[in-house]
């Protein structure tokens, strides 16, 4: 009986489960621990997948599967990889960007070519987004216009393909991609034809901006990088809130990071419920096939390099290291929508 059950199960087609969220907000992390559940894959940022095959020794770094090796090389991306670019007729080893599943990559189809082309590319992804954003975010007659330019149709039906064979390959009913992006994020629940189950996960934006103060850029002032980072956390999850609103509500569910610190079992099996699977402690001491699904990530922060022995604990060192007058800035630019979101700042 349970051999028939688990053969039913894989005969489904598999959950999609999209993290949507900002940058430094714990995704790496909530997909690790969503990876725990014994239906449930979690593969990392899918949108950077042919990025991470196309960048080589020749890019400023390499791209590599959280098992260490190279894309091809892997045990897992390799096999999935030279599939579908048999059924698609691309060696993608050779064109990772002849098969594509998002606009990921778009600016980096130049590295062969001339320098001059960087900032043509770069302006004309800029475009196309800003096209797709009037798809999804005008009202129907004003999108009207912008409607002609819709490759994120064959996107979408190119990374449900990758989704049943990653399913397939580790015979689970969901898989995680934290590929966070918000216009991704419509792109796949609009156009990838599965069920599909957005995960807006938010961090407090007093934690998100200290993260972003960790690492000064060149020429960067603690104050210019404290600004700048307050305002991508309103501009990024903004533009996230506005779009999800427009799906329906049974088909997303809003997750704070906080929570997941201080309550996993509570908020973990919120999200398996959300997804349709059976709730279970995954706090608990797990076994080495809990590893291997959430050893292939493609993309994502350091964490998804180390062990499944993560820590579970809040990082609330933004108490200790940002100023009065710091909290004060995040709080007028970013404040009204923390509130919005259920943050008492």
């Amino acid at each position: 009986m349970e051999e028939q059950a688990a053969s039913a199960s894989r005969e489904r087609r598999p959950v999609y489960l999209y993290i949507s969220s900002r940058g430094h907000s714990g995704s790496t992390f909530l997909s690790m621990l969503l990876a725990r559940h014994p239906q449930v894959a979690a593969v990392g940022e899918l949108a950077h997948l042919p990025l991470q095959v196309a960048r080589d020794e020749k890019a400023s770094w390499i791209g590599r599967c959280s098992c260490g090796e190279r894309p091809f090389d892997c045990t897992f991306w390799g096999p999935v990889l030279r599939e579908i670019g048999q059924e698609q007729g691309v060696d993608l080893e050779a064109r990772p960007f002849g098969w594509r599943i998002s606009d990921v990559g778009l600016e980096e189809e130049h590295r062969a070519a001339a320098p001059l082309r960087v900032p043509l590319v770069w302006a004309r992804n800029r475009f196309w987004r800003l096209i797709r954003y009037g798809q999804y975010m005008l009202p129907a007659p004003l999108a009207l216009p912008f409607m002609p330019y819709q490759p994120q149709r064959k996107w979408g039906r190119n990374r449900a393909i990758l989704v049943e064979k990653i399913a397939r390959a580790f015979k689970v009913d969901a898989v995680v991609d934290a590929s966070k992006d918000p216009l991704d994020m419509i792109d796949v629940y609009r156009h990838a034809p599965l069920p599909v189950k957005i995960i807006y996960l938010t961090r407090d934006c007093r934690g998100n901006v200290w993260s972003m103060l960790k690492r000064l850029l060149p020429g960067e002032t603690r104050e210019s990088r404290l600004v700048s980072a307050a305002n991508e956390w309103r501009s990024v999850n903004g533009r996230i809130w506005r779009l999800i609103r427009d799906v329906p509500q049974d088909a997303w569910l809003h997750v704070k990071y906080e929570d997941i610190c201080r309550q996993p079992s509570v908020e973990l099996n919120r999200i398996f419920e959300f997804a349709g699977l059976e709730p279970i402690d995954v706090t608990a001491a797990i076994s080495g096939s809990a590893v291997d699904r959430h050893a292939h990530t493609i993309g994502g922060n350091r964490v998804r390099f180390t062990s499944d022995a993560i820590r579970i604990r809040e990082d609330q060192a933004w108490r200790e290291n940002l100023t009065p007058d710091e909290l004060a800035v995040i709080d007028r630019i970013s404040g009204p929508l923390a509130r919005e979101l259920g943050y008492e700042l």
